[in-house]
């Protein structure tokens, strides 16, 4: 025999309080968020409100039965929601800020295959997934194949917006690392006529709402002409467009952070390089998503 504690009317009065302050906290946001306006003078009042008002619903969300276990990352939504300013942080990478991406998906071309392989990367913790989750996300999916481009599939492989419908299809959703460009700028020096910028927009329709970090691209010497770095430069002005017209993507300047030594063909990474990047990535992250 099962027996159920009485809901006394204390409890029944936190439940109340609880489901009003949700209430009033959604529709405060719903309210502040119509009303931005993107003047300068009022950026830092609107920012303030902004993240109280994050802070209150992701709060309340969290003490509600169910939430954690739904297969999407609600608070990056709600960030989202809430910032439509964007994070007002730099570009470069913070090394003890955290993150309030609770779920990361990594789709990438054979720079990101292996990430998380003793063969490739040896020190565990240099590792990408551990990386992800020293700047506090708990779920990490990494979707990588070599010759991948946005558009174009290669040697079998999902090309990455096919990757992007598989990992909604599994049920993973949160804030998106795309670190994917060089094939794409190969390709279009090759001469596909599907522009950088269409590219861009395919993936940002794909993930309308979602916390997307896009890292930028560069090669070294010993690429192939089709991965000159002029290319990958072209690919990287076409990033910056980007972020003009979608509030949710933050593009991370890695191609500036990175030195020639790094490539062993002129595109892919030596080990130690490979390290330096998944430590850049995971904290350019949290840099650009913060946890507040």
């Amino acid at each position: 025999m099962t027996t159920e504690t009485p809901v006394t009317d204390d409890r029944r009065r936190t439940r109340f309080r609880r489901g009003r302050r949700l209430t009033a906290a959604v529709i405060a946001a719903a309210a502040v968020t119509t009303i931005v306006a993107p003047a300068a003078s009022a950026k830092t009042d609107v920012a303030g409100t902004l993240d109280a008002v994050s802070r209150i619903i992701t709060q309340n969300l969290s003490t509600q039965r169910g939430v954690s276990d739904t297969p999407f990352d609600v608070p990056s939504y709600l960030w989202v929601l809430t910032h439509p300013l964007g994070s007002g942080t730099q570009n470069l990478p913070r090394p003890n800020q955290k993150t309030m991406c609770n779920t990361v998906i990594q789709i990438g071309d054979s720079t990101s295959v292996g990430l998380d392989n003793s063969l490739r990367v040896p020190s565990p913790t240099d590792r990408m997934t551990p990386q992800y989750r020293r700047v506090g996300a708990k779920k990490v999916y990494l979707d990588a194949a070599n010759g991948r481009a946005v558009v174009e599939p290669a040697g079998g492989r999902p090309s990455g917006l096919e990757a992007i419908d598989d990992q909604r299809r599994r049920g993973h959703d949160g804030c998106w690392v795309i670190a994917l460009g060089a094939n794409d700028a190969a390709r279009i020096a090759e001469g596909s006529h599907i522009s950088a910028d269409r590219r861009i927009d395919l993936v940002m329709h794909r993930l309308a709402g979602r916390p997307v970090l896009w890292p930028t691209v560069r090669t070294g010497d010993g690429a192939l002409p089709q991965y000159a770095d002029a290319h990958m430069r072209a690919f990287n002005a076409a990033l910056r467009r980007a972020a003009h017209r979608y509030p949710n993507l933050r593009v991370y300047d890695f191609a500036a952070h990175t030195d020639r030594s790094w490539y062993v063909d002129g595109v892919h990474y030596t080990p130690d390089a490979m390290i330096q990047r998944n430590r850049l990535l995971a904290t350019a992250l949290a840099t650009s998503f913060p946890r507040r």
